[in-house]
């Protein structure tokens, strides 16, 4: 995990000026935890939860904004390494130039595989259930920077995997609050809400990264 710390300590000390965590002491210190998270920045969130939780932290990767076949192969041997599963998102494959179509489902049985895996071994697997940041280099799926998507169905294939497996599983909503300051830099708010049993329904997860997000 060391890669993934360097890279979420250099975000963060070049492009925030404040960081504040609450509710750290939410995620259970102990056993398979997923992290259904608001995404608002597409480097940052992940940077926050990685460097400022206890637990070492797997993130469920979209790599179909991938610009070249080199960039998907260094990428891919990196999330290899951390042991990050990828997914390929099906709302914007059809413009990505390193990926097609055809690898969607794949990818997707991959990405469930291997996140089942690491929940089964007791470890902390972060998902933005919305799929899309705000904030994002390849251009914002939102209206605006206060929206939020829908969550997508991998949460409840997770969750649904995962009691099928046999696996305890505590689901941790997140939410995040930025503010861009006048130096251009971002002061973030994570909001880390109570552990929700393992068949909690999707929209209650939901409506709490939405309050905590806002509160």
């Amino acid at each position: 995990m060391r890669g993934p710390q360097a890279i979420a300590q250099w975000g963060l000390r070049t492009q925030t000026t404040d960081v504040t965590v609450h509710g750290a002491q939410n995620v259970p210190a102990s056993g398979p935890v997923l992290l259904a998270a608001r995404h608002y920045h597409h480097l940052l969130d992940g940077s926050v939860l990685v460097t400022r939780l206890a637990r070492p932290v797997h993130i469920i990767v979209g790599l179909d904004w991938a610009p070249n076949r080199t960039t998907r192969r260094i990428m891919e041997a990196a999330c290899r390494a951390a042991d990050y599963p990828v997914v390929l998102r099906p709302r914007t494959i059809a413009g990505a130039p390193a990926y097609s179509r055809d690898e969607v489902v794949r990818y997707t049985r991959g990405a469930l595989r291997d996140t089942t895996r690491l929940l089964k071994a007791g470890r902390v697997v972060l998902l933005f259930p919305e799929g899309y940041p705000t904030i994002d280099p390849s251009g914002s799926q939102k209206a605006d920077d206060d929206a939020f998507l829908p969550f997508a169905q991998g949460l409840a294939a997770i969750a649904s995997r995962a009691r099928n497996e046999g696996v305890n599983l505590a689901i941790v909503p997140v939410g995040f609050a930025y503010r861009r300051e006048e130096n251009a830099r971002w002061s973030i708010v994570a909001r880390i809400g109570a552990a929700l049993p393992g068949d909690t329904p999707v929209s209650a997860i939901e409506s709490a990264v939405h309050e905590l997000s806002h509160r």
